[in-house]
């Protein structure tokens, strides 16, 4: 009668949870380093800050002048409603008219940064390796199947085979390295082995690019239409605490009639202190504590003078005519009365133009309120002829000129420069002084020695024929009668 006989209990594991056999949770460093050193998130980082400066270009953008004037900004976000409708304010809040100092600008640039800088320095450690300790030690496998290898057999016993060939590497100016495996003799010969660093000054200038762009953006400013009336002091504000004086206004013209030049003497105050006086012409800009004036157009001003009822002086200054009309038969300035709650416009006839309303030598003063469209009053003054509207006494002065200037504060200039310069340095460096490795094994053989070379390089093309022209140079040193090779052409 068959028995059937268990197998002896062994010990039993204990029946652990799948959770507890699933892969341990990652660290959250190193889940972030990760993400950081990720070509995605690197190229989505890129996507983002693409799709940002598009909406920088295509969208209207406030003009630095404004951005810290809340009424001008208002009454520019009230000029944009026609343009952009009910997307106004969503745009607004959004960020998305001052896109370049914008939080989502920042947040990305930052990011992306960051990102560039943490590639470099886990790639700097590695290229430091390479190019200080390289591997020395090669196996048979790599020199059977490596793109690039010959074999070359010689007379010479190891060590005057290794003398010959260490002088062909050095005479294609080579750096040799030696180290003995045994009876081999394993030979690394290397050039230009700081140049892969290149690629990390590639990268590291791409942030500084970055961050210069981010300086400018965040602390600079440029107003490209600045105008001063001839006579008159104007605030440049953004926080330099300058202000700008025009003295005069001279121009020049060409006998066929196109301007010459044109140049404005000007005079700096710091604190109501003046610090510079200097002319500004054109490609020949005044420099002051950082801030720029270039000069960049000129036109017609009218001084005028307004009063209030109690005789109290609001405004007694030039107001330049910086804008035409649509028929473009008229000039058109503006200022404010913001204690009045008044916006006032200046109109007079175009050059050569006729405007039945406004006789030549005369201006036309049109007032509104700060907070409607439809005019307190409108009076055509002649020259020292004052009139009242909306409570206010106008005095037509006379009529003068203005100039305009480019103001611009740049303090990411510099950055963006040594950027631009280390950017061009690691391209050239790369693509002009490509790395080469060439590695070679000496061992005994059949009367003399044999000799194994080879190297990887797939991303040159041109480097087989530098390959094959360096291994007959070898050649020919390590044979029995060899003469004397001058010079390579490898990597010359």
């Amino acid at each position: 009668m068959s028995q059937t006989v268990s197998a002896p209990a062994g010990p039993r594991l204990p029946q652990q949870p799948a959770a507890e056999l699933r892969r341990p949770a990652m660290a959250p460093q190193v889940w972030i380093i990760r993400q950081l050193t990720s070509m995605r998130v690197a190229l989505m980082l890129l996507f983002i800050l693409g799709l940002l400066t598009l909406a920088g270009t295509l969208l209207s953008q406030v003009p630095d002048a404004i951005k810290g004037n809340q009424a001008a900004y208002a009454e520019w976000l009230s000029l944009m409603r026609p343009k952009y409708g009910g997307w106004t304010g969503i745009l607004n809040t959004l960020g998305l008219f001052s896109v370049f100092s914008s939080i989502w600008f920042k947040l990305t640039l930052l990011l992306l940064s960051t990102s560039v800088i943490t590639c470099s320095l886990r790639r700097f450690s590695g290229l430091w390796r390479t190019a200080t300790r390289p591997r020395m030690i090669m196996t048979e496998a790599f020199f059977e199947r490596a793109p690039h290898t010959a074999r070359i057999a010689s007379e010479k016993d190891p060590g005057a085979a290794l003398a010959a060939l260490r002088a062909a590497f050095r005479k294609n100016r080579f750096r040799v390295a030696i180290e003995r495996d045994g009876e081999d003799i394993q030979v690394c010969a290397d050039r230009f082995r700081w140049a892969p660093f290149g690629r990390i000054a590639a990268h590291l200038s791409f942030v500084l690019i970055l961050v210069g762009a981010a300086a400018t953006a965040t602390g600079g400013f440029r107003d490209e239409s600045f105008v001063v009336p001839i006579g008159n002091r104007v605030d440049v504000g953004h926080g330099t605490h300058l202000a700008v004086e025009a003295k005069s206004f001279a121009d020049s013209y060409y006998p066929s009639g196109p301007p010459r030049s044109y140049e404005s003497q000007l005079v700096l105050y710091k604190g109501g202190t003046p610090v510079k006086t200097q002319d500004a012409r054109v490609n020949h800009p005044v420099r002051y504590d950082g801030v720029t004036f270039y000069q960049s157009f000129f036109g017609p001003a009218v001084a005028l003078r307004a009063k209030t009822s109690d005789g109290r002086v609001v405004f007694n200054q030039g107001v330049p005519l910086q804008y035409v009309s649509q028929d473009e038969k008229d000039r058109i300035g503006r200022f404010l009365l913001p204690q009045q709650g008044l916006k006032v416009f200046v109109v007079t006839p175009a050059s050569g133009e006729v405007d039945p309303r406004i006789p030549a030598g005369e201006t036309q003063v049109e007032v509104y309120r700060t907070d409607s469209e439809k005019p307190v009053g409108a009076q055509v003054l002649s020259q020292g002829r004052a009139a009242t509207i909306g409570g206010v006494d106008f005095t037509f002065l006379r009529e003068r000129e203005f100039t305009g200037l480019i103001v611009a504060h740049d303090p990411g200039a510099t950055i963006v420069w040594i950027g631009s310069a280390l950017l061009v340095l690691g391209l050239f460096t790369v693509f002009f002084f490509p790395h080469r490795r060439i590695r070679a094994v000496i061992r005994p053989g059949a009367g003399g020695s044999e000799i194994g070379v080879a190297a990887i390089e797939r991303r040159n093309v041109t480097f087989a024929d530098q390959f094959e022209s360096l291994v007959e140079e070898i050649r020919r040193a390590v044979s029995g009668g060899a003469q004397p090779v001058k010079g390579g052409t490898v990597d010359a």
